[in-house]
């Protein structure tokens, strides 16, 4: 198998346990530099859904900041107890295309480093969590 693809949505991929490229998402008014992860086992191409949604998650994204926002400063003030702003306490590193037509976003942070957070959109409905509760 080919482990570099041109793929007419994600641009190009490289193969390595899954599809993957770096790219660049904007979150809590900061630009981050992210692995971009379309899932996939071996001998697997990019399945349409994981396209449809990498085309969508950048207006997701902004048409949902309020409710994304507001779900990570709970998330964090619950778990974390903590009041900092969400890009001092969460860093976006992996948006992840699942086969299954949910999508995510993966964070670090200092608060959790084993587990991170994960916030994920699966059937419409935000969730967040870590990421051990999605992967």
């Amino acid at each position: 198998m080919d482990n570099k693809i041109k793929d007419n949505y994600f641009g190009e991929m490289v193969y390595k346990h899954s599809w993957t490229k770096t790219d660049t998402i904007c979150l809590f008014d900061k630009a981050y530099k992210v692995k971009v992860v379309a899932q996939a086992y071996k001998g697997d191409t990019i399945l349409d859904i994981q396209r449809e949604n990498y085309v969508n998650f950048r207006n997701y994204l902004e048409e949902n900041k309020v409710a994304i926002e507001k779900k990570l400063k709970e998330y964090c003030k619950t778990n974390y107890n903590t009041d900092k702003t969400l890009d001092e306490c969460l860093t976006p590193k992996t948006v992840i295309f699942e086969r299954d037509g949910s999508w995510g976003i993966l964070f670090d942070t200092e608060y959790d480093i084993e587990n991170g957070v994960a916030l994920f959109v699966i059937n419409g409905q935000l969730e967040v969590g870590t990421e051990d509760s999605f992967l």
